[in-house]
């Protein structure tokens, strides 16, 4: 059996491919030409194949060199990834994460599973607010990053994705009630500013007929018929329906997901934990099970239809 391959000289073969040139090869690696050129000699002699037709002029595989490429470039990629797991594998320390409930209860379960089979000597602690009390534990250095609901613009290096917004309730007869029943957080919570300012906007009465800071006692209010809510489109439940426009309520501003660092918290663990946020929250990443489903009207309990009025305010 042969030797495996060193990824050098993958590396170097990959990149000549790419540059069409033994000598940009050279100057990108930071080897000279004549060193460039001895790798692929080692190579073709590991392979006991050539890669390069050298009866061409330009720079041309052979059957066995475009087989190699298509390999050489799945390898190069796991054995970079295998490196940085391997460099990070010492890390130990603590970590401050600020997040509201929804997002620790729902989006960052199997991101922390992923990073604490990867770094078990680091320890994560979370804190759970609304978004405007996380930036502000953020700005005072009460936490080392947070993962926040924004809106408007925002800055490009904190995006991970844009979510839209969408009304979910029991039941679409929900969105009869005068005034409109709400279930929602607490005062600083982006989702619920989003809904009231879309409802005054279009002059719709609404009330505040649940609140709560806790995510799944929201979704069950949601589901029992107490109020109707606002999510992203991603994290919609099981056991509610989704409310469109001919239910009569406004079109709701998308939110923006982003990861804000303490830039005066910087360490190799609060990078990790962030790169592992990111990729995991990626839009082509992410997904959550619970879904949506089309539910047969309901009949409200009497306590849901007679509860009084509130104000605006909540």
């Amino acid at each position: 059996m042969r030797p495996p391959i060193d990824t050098d000289l993958l590396k170097t073969f990959v990149t000549i491919v790419e540059t069409q040139s033994f000598t940009r090869t050279g100057d990108r690696l930071h080897r000279t030409q004549p060193a460039i050129s001895m790798q692929i000699r080692r190579l073709e002699e590991a392979l006991g194949k050539e890669v390069f037709d050298r009866t061409k002029r330009q720079i041309q595989l052979t059957r066995e060199g475009e087989v190699l490429l298509h390999y050489a470039r799945r390898i190069l990629p796991l054995s970079d990834e295998a490196m940085s797991r391997i460099d990070q594998a010492g890390l130990s320390g603590i970590v401050r994460i600020g997040t509201s409930d929804d997002y620790a209860n729902i989006l960052l379960p199997e991101i922390l599973r992923r990073f604490a089979e990867a770094h078990a000597g680091v320890q994560v602690d979370i804190v759970c607010d609304n978004g405007v009390a996380i930036e502000r534990r953020l700005k005072d250095g009460l936490v080392d990053l947070a993962l926040v609901a924004c809106r408007g613009p925002v800055s490009e290096h904190e995006l991970i994705r844009t979510e839209e917004l969408v009304w979910i309730a029991a039941s679409p007869s929900l969105a009869r009630g005068r005034p409109l029943p709400l279930a929602v957080f607490p005062e600083g919570c982006v989702c619920r500013t989003t809904m009231a300012e879309a409802l005054d906007a279009t002059g719709r009465d609404w009330r505040i007929a649940f609140s709560s800071d806790n995510i799944g006692a929201i979704h069950a209010a949601v589901r029992s018929g107490m109020g109707i809510s606002a999510v992203e489109r991603s994290l919609v439940p099981a056991g509610v329906r989704i409310l469109n426009r001919a239910e009569g309520l406004p079109l709701l501003a998308p939110v923006h997901l982003c990861l804000k660092l303490n830039r005066h918290s910087a360490s190799p663990v609060l990078d990790a934990l962030a790169d592992e946020i990111r990729t995991g929250l990626a839009p082509t990443a992410f997904r959550y099970e619970p879904q949506a489903i089309i539910m047969p009207e309901a009949t409200l309990p009497a306590w849901a239809r007679a509860a009084p009025p509130r104000s605006r305010s909540g």
